[in-house]
C-alpha cells in the first residue's frame, strides 16, 4: 500500500478502544489484506464512522496513510449482518469465523478467496440453521484457501491408498491427513469412512449447500476433532476465545 490514499472493500474483524474517542479497527479488505486502520471519533455519538466501523461490517472504506496506521476518512456500508446482533446464539459463531480468519491471515498479502469465504460464512450463519457444519466446512475451506487442505484421499506420507479397513480409518493431526497401514504410528485418532466422506463433501460444497448435509451424531463428533487437531498443529492459532462460547 505505497499510495497515500487508497479506497477498497473490507470485513471488519474486530475494533478496540484507541484513546478517549478513537477506535482501532481490524480489517480484511478485498485487495490490501489485513491491517489495522484508525478511525478518529468513532466514539461519538454523531461521528460519521461510528456505524460502519463495528464488527460484522462489510464497507468500502477510504484511507489516507498515517505515521503508523492508515486513517480512516470514509466509508460507505454495503452490508450489516443484524442477526448476529438480533440473535444471541448465533453472535459466537460469526465471531469465531472472524477471530479464526483474523489468526490465520497475516499482513498485507490480498486474499480474496479467503475475504469471499468470510463473507459467505456470515451470510450463511444469517439463512441457516445448521450453524454446526457451516463452521465445520468454513474451517476446512479456510485451510484449503490457506494452503494448509488436509490429505483425505491418499496417504499423507507415502501417497499408498491402503488402509487396512474400510471402517476404520486413521488421521495423522502432525502429517495433516490420512495414513496408510503401513505407515500408521504415534499420535492418530480413528475416523469412521463417512466422517472422511463427510469431510471431503464439505471441502467441495458451496457453503449454500451446507444446510442439505445430513450427518450422523458420531461423523460430527470425530470431525469436531480432527478440524480442531489439525488447525492447532498446523495453523499454530493458539486459545481461540470464540471457540468455548459455540454451543457444539
Amino acid at each position: 500500500m505505497a499510495e497515500r490514499i487508497f479506497k477498497t472493500e473490507g470485513l471488519v474483524l474486530r475494533t478496540r478502544v484507541l484513546g478517549e474517542a478513537d477506535r482501532l479497527i481490524t480489517l480484511l479488505t478485498l485487495n490490501h489484506g489485513k491491517f489495522a486502520a484508525v478511525a478518529r471519533g468513532a466514539r461519538k455519538i454523531k461521528s460519521k464512522l461510528a456505524a460502519g466501523v463495528d464488527i460484522f461490517t462489510y464497507g468500502t472504506y477510504t484511507f489516507h496513510r498515517g505515521r503508523t496506521w492508515p486513517i480512516i476518512t470514509g466509508l460507505d456500508t454495503i452490508e450489516r449482518f443484524p442477526w448476529f446482533r438480533e440473535d444471541p446464539e448465533l453472535y459466537p459463531y460469526g465471531s469465531y469465523m472472524a477471530e479464526l480468519t483474523d489468526r490465520l491471515v497475516i499482513g498485507e498479502e490480498p486474499s480474496p478467496a479467503i475475504f469471499e469465504l468470510l463473507l459467505d460464512g456470515w451470510r450463511m450463519l444469517g439463512e441457516s440453521k445448521e450453524k454446526f457444519l457451516l463452521c465445520r466446512a468454513f474451517e476446512l475451506k479456510l485451510a484449503h484457501s490457506a494452503g494448509y487442505s488436509p490429505c483425505l484421499d491418499f496417504c499423507a506420507m507415502c501417497g499408498s491408498d491402503n488402509w487396512g479397513s474400510e471402517k476404520g480409518l486413521t488421521f495423522s493431526p502432525r502429517e495433516g491427513g490420512l495414513l496408510c497401514f503401513g505407515c500408521q504410528g504415534a499420535g492418530l485418532i480413528k475416523l469412521d469412512s463417512g466422517t472422511v466422506a463427510l469431510a471431503r463433501r464439505l471441502l467441495e460444497t458451496p457453503l449454500s449447500q451446507v444446510k442439505m448435509i445430513r450427518p450422523s451424531t458420531r461423523q460430527k463428533q470425530e470431525l469436531t476433532r480432527m478440524n480442531s487437531l489439525f488447525l492447532a498443529y498446523h495453523l499454530d492459532l493458539g486459545d481461540l476465545k470464540s471457540r468455548h462460547l459455540l454451543s457444539e
